[in-house]
């Protein structure tokens, strides 16, 4: 599943009065806007790892503007709490309603309305990937950014999720504003539908996982700003730690194992990066950002990589840590994903 400063918006954008930009706040690990759902409002994850919205248990409330449908889904989702340890798994019923971010709204959007679930960050997920393909309910309008393309708010259809590494971040819209970066920009292709996963057309031009300099492994990434951490295969992350020398903690819980990594924050912790082909640069995530959390005594440090059972290699989710600091922007005309650093 489970960032963004001043645009250059697009003459249409500016017309519909989209704003620059929206703030985001980042709490316990995850990225969160204002959303108006029907009357009320709730501070849900921004997550481009997913496409609906989601209201957490217990937190909707029936509006004048709500209308009840007969479409249900279970949805689970990976890294759902703070350490990326818990999955969350989610009973919805949908409803159709007023949905409100950044002073633009969608009508008779659908809602997801959670009725019997585990606990989320906040109050909910906001999904900004594209729509979905599996479900004839969702598979046209019914992502956000879609949505509010397709209802003439936004052109071109693109958005960008800015984090910097002092803890503020924002979503853009519109074109990506390059005085907001330094260096190059890497372009990827993506996919149409369910999640901004990078296609690529053999495994030897697909992205590639470094670790300290070195090449480990090649990934078929999806850019997931709703994750607190990078995600893999268990077994494949069993190994990056044992590479490294790193201590592995697993637990399992109702059939699901997950493993991290920890080690004596007195040594210098490894690098985890990515090279995206044809480009050998490597893209590392910010030392800061990849340490999850320090014991009270400062002593033992948690590495913010997770192994987990629910993926399969070559299958790997590039969370919010590898974000900050850079500028991500999203094109849904294109199907593309691009991104740089911030200046």
């Amino acid at each position: 599943m489970l960032t963004a400063t001043a645009l250059i918006l697009s003459a249409a954008a500016l017309t519909n009065g989209l704003p620059n930009t929206v703030p985001l706040q980042l709490h316990k690990g995850f990225w969160q806007g204002d959303f108006a759902v029907g009357s009320q409002t709730f501070s849900l994850t921004v997550d481009t790892g997913s496409f609906a919205i989601l209201i957490k248990e217990g937190l909707y409330k029936p509006s004048a503007t709500s209308q009840p449908t007969n479409i249900s889904e279970f949805i689970q989702f990976n890294g759902a709490s703070q350490d990326g340890i818990a999955p969350a798994s989610e009973t919805i019923f949908f409803v159709r309603d007023d949905v409100e971010f950044g002073g633009v709204t969608v009508h008779d959007f659908l809602a997801g309305n959670i009725t019997v679930g585990d606990d989320l960050p906040g109050d909910g997920v906001a999904g900004f990937s594209p729509p979905a393909s599996f479900n004839e309910d969702f598979s046209s309008g019914q992502g956000l950014m879609e949505t509010v393309c397709a209802e003439g708010q936004l052109s071109p259809c693109e958005f960008g999720i800015v984090l910097k590494k002092d803890g503020t971040g924002s979503v853009t819209f519109g074109s990506l504003d390059q005085s907001m970066i330094k260096g190059n920009i890497t372009v990827l292709p993506a996919m149409a539908s369910d999640s901004w996963q990078i296609l690529n057309s053999t495994e030897a031009d697909s992205p590639i996982l470094v670790v300290d300099g070195k090449p480990f492994t090649h990934i078929v990434p999806t850019f997931d700003s709703g994750g607190p951490n990078v995600i893999g295969p268990l077994s494949q992350v069993r190994d990056l730690l044992t590479f490294v020398g790193y201590n592995i903690t697993e637990q399992t819980n109702d059939h699901v194992t997950v493993a991290l990594g920890t080690y004596d924050c007195a040594r210098e912790p490894a690098r985890v990066g990515f090279i995206f082909p044809p480009s050998n640069e490597v893209h590392y995530i910010d030392l800061e950002a990849n340490v999850l959390n320090r014991t009270a005594d400062g002593r033992v440090c948690t590495a913010n990589i997770l192994g987990t059972s629910t993926v399969d290699a070559p299958f790997w989710a590039i969370g919010q840590t590898w974000f900050q600091g850079r500028y991500v922007q999203h094109d849904l005309d294109n199907n593309t994903l691009s991104f740089a650093d911030l200046a």
